[in-house]
């Protein structure tokens, strides 16, 4: 006598069963992806920018660059130290002021970069900042009605200026060449949101996008009800499958 889990019949059923919870999970995450909107935000600033985009603070004894690129508003700073000894990051001098709210800098999530040797550079970056689609009225500070790009995918773009950006923020960095931290050097650079492009096209996952831009992410209202409908439709009949074995 064959015992039940010896039995082809279960086996199959079993595989069955495993294929459709399988097929149910990979519709899901199609679903949830295909009912995104994407806001494409790009940067401006009184900086004159590199080739990449990025935005550029040079002096004799540094040069700086900004780059927003990627995900959320989080910012990569790059300080280049063209003098002969190394230069110290204050960091309890460092500051970010968004809106006219200050942060301090604990936003940048490097902070074990504490000098820059001689004649080389370090890297850093903040942690997001925004997370959240940015609100669009339905006229631009310029006072142009919506654009819309496109009549499929309803994209919108939106203008902006520097004094009626929905987003204004400066970034101040504090340098100094003495290791006690004392006489800093600060450089204080503003920049702005310029442009909102909304969209449901999806960024490239093979090629960056420039570095005055970043773009925010959400799911659609229907994106959510159907992943959790068909969630909760895969976990029934996985349960109908189990129980009738």
């Amino acid at each position: 006598m064959k015992t039940p889990d010896s039995s082809p019949k279960r086996g199959y059923s079993v595989l069955f069963s495993a294929l459709k919870f399988l097929v149910i999970g990979i519709a899901s995450t199609i679903m949830l992806a295909g009912c995104s909107q994407y806001q494409y935000i790009y940067v401006d600033s009184r900086l004159p920018k590199s080739e990449l985009k990025e935005f550029v603070h040079e002096t004799d004894s540094f040069l700086i660059k900004y780059s927003f690129a990627g995900e959320n508003f989080g910012i990569e700073i790059t300080i280049l130290n063209k003098l002969e000894k190394p230069v110290y990051i204050d960091w309890g001098r460092t500051t970010l002021i968004l809106n006219g709210i200050q942060e301090d800098g604990s936003f940048y999530n490097d902070q074990q970069i504490k000098f820059i040797a001689p004649k080389f550079y370090a890297s850093f970056s903040s942690n997001a900042l925004i997370g959240q689609f940015i609100d669009t009225p339905p006229l631009d500070s310029l006072g142009n009605k919506d654009i819309e790009q496109s009549k499929k995918d309803k994209s919108k773009i939106h203008l902006y200026d520097e004094n009626n950006s929905p987003v204004y923020f400066r970034n101040i960095l504090s340098l100094t060449t003495h290791e006690n931290l004392t006489s800093p050097i600060y450089f204080d650079d503003s920049f702005w949101v310029s442009e909102i492009f909304q969209t449901a096209n999806s960024p490239s996952q093979t090629v960056a996008g420039p570095a005055n831009q970043f773009y925010i992410r959400r799911n659609t209202g229907f994106g959510m009800f159907m992943g959790w409908t068909t969630a909760i439709g895969g976990l029934i009949i996985w349960g109908l499958t189990t129980e009738g074995q």
